[in-house]
């Protein structure tokens, strides 16, 4: 029997990439894009996932970049929906909220959002379930994070919103790829 496929993704265990790569085998986290490139190119992974395009926030520059020049082959591209929610630690609220973490691109989706919340300070970092990692570990209630409802499960945090992104279509096109 054959070992199932390990897929590299960028971000922690919870971000929309893990989902990506959930659909073609087992999923290997990786700090940076890069670093999933090299995941795939060094063979510490079969394959590997990188978010290309949002229709919100467009283009993913540093994903398009990375799959021309290194030596790696695009087998198929594929649209994930995204649903952003808004999370916090168990009883969090949007109105003791001071500072929301997430991805730059998630930030740009919900921009909407944001600028009706006029005392949310959104900072980026370097992953949506990271965001929502960092809630958990610095425990503070006036902070939340922009991620998928998998990250809340994951870091047992309570959704205090819902469907924020700026459309109801919101999707991520990915790109599968093998070296």
């Amino acid at each position: 029997m054959d070992a199932p496929l390990r897929v590299a993704f960028q971000g922690e265990y919870g971000a929309y990439g893990e989902m990506a790569a959930a659909r073609f085998g087992i999923p290997v986290p990786c700090p940076t894009f890069a670093r999933v490139c090299a995941a795939v190119v060094e063979r510490e992974a079969n394959l590997g996932v990188l978010p290309i395009e949002n229709v919100i926030a467009g283009p993913v520059p540093e994903a398009q970049a990375l799959l021309r020049t290194q030596p790696l082959s695009v087998e198929t591209t594929f649209w994930l929906p995204i649903e952003h929610c808004l999370l916090g630690l168990p009883g969090a609220s949007l109105s003791a909220a001071t500072h929301v973490l997430s991805h730059w691109q998630a930030l740009r989706q919900c921009a909407q959002f944001l600028a009706r919340q006029t005392r949310l300070r959104p900072t980026a970092v370097y992953d949506t379930a990271g965001a929502a990692k960092l809630v958990r570990t610095l425990g503070r209630h006036n902070l939340l994070a922009i991620a998928s409802r998998r990250a809340a499960a994951h870091y047992h945090l309570d959704i205090v919103a819902e469907n924020i992104a700026d459309r109801t279509d919101n999707a991520t096109c990915f790109a599968l790829f093998r070296a």
